[in-house]
């Protein structure tokens, strides 16, 4: 039986990859912007990120498996993006290794709430971005994702405006994390990131549980309800992110 303090710590890591593969399984996305501050703070960096990369992926196969359609991502916009991400990726999992614990923890925190100003900042005007725009933002979201784990608002903020659906935002942004994956991993392991919480097995159950019943949300919601869903969503983890930091 592992001491109470581990206990108690397995049993936070459970609940909060439970809700957040809940949040990704409704929106595509939020699952490291929700669970990587908290995990940052328990856990540390390399830690964070790796045990992140296993569970959101197994949500994310989950996602894809359980549809009951065929997934239809933006083949187009994943490809540009994964590519554009690939450079990135190196520098990031670079700066897991270099940045110091509370550093990376600010690092955090700053790119969510950035998530949100942009979000609040863009949602109204509905502005379609030119595709040269994926360069940009595939690498600052390849170097996040490898970074902090947090890959996810560059890619949000450009397919919100290339005009896409909630059901092909959510496939193409899942598309994305799963192509990305191999490359991430290796870059983790070159760099000597790669370190795995010991219990990441439970957590697997707990991102399967979650999506399950995200799922189930996902199909009650309509297009306006989503875009509110997200704006919350994004205020939510900015929320968590200064908290996190109140935890050092």
């Amino acid at each position: 039986m592992p001491p109470p303090d581990d206990a108690a710590l397995f049993a936070g890591l459970f609940a909060l990859i439970l809700f957040s593969a809940a949040v990704q399984s409704l929106s595509g996305f939020g699952f490291a912007l929700l669970s990587a501050p908290l995990l940052t703070a328990a856990l540390g960096g390399p830690q964070a990120v790796s045990t992140i990369m296993i569970t959101g992926t197994a949500c994310d196969i989950a996602i894809l498996a359980m549809r009951r359609d065929v997934p239809r991502p933006a083949v187009r916009e994943t490809c540009a993006l994964a590519l554009w991400s690939a450079p990135g990726m190196l520098l990031g999992a670079w700066l897991l290794t270099a940045l110091p614990a509370l550093g990376l923890q600010v690092f955090v925190a700053c790119v969510v709430i950035a998530a949100v100003v942009l979000r609040v900042l863009s949602r109204e005007d509905g502005a379609v971005l030119n595709p040269v725009w994926a360069a940009p933002a595939g690498l600052l979201s390849g170097a996040l994702s490898t970074s902090t784990s947090l890959g996810g608002p560059p890619s949000v903020y450009y397919l919100v405006h290339r005009g896409l659906t909630p059901h092909t935002m959510r496939d193409t942004l899942v598309a994305l994390s799963l192509v990305r994956l191999p490359l991430s991993v290796a870059a983790l392991l070159f760099t000597g990131a790669w370190e795995v919480y010991p219990l990441w097995l439970p957590l697997v159950g707990a991102a399967l549980l979650g999506q399950a019943a995200g799922t189930r949300a996902f199909h009650r919601f309509g297009h306006t309800r989503y875009e509110h869903i997200v704006l919350g969503l994004l205020t939510t983890s900015a929320v968590v992110s200064l908290g996190a930091l109140g935890l050092t």
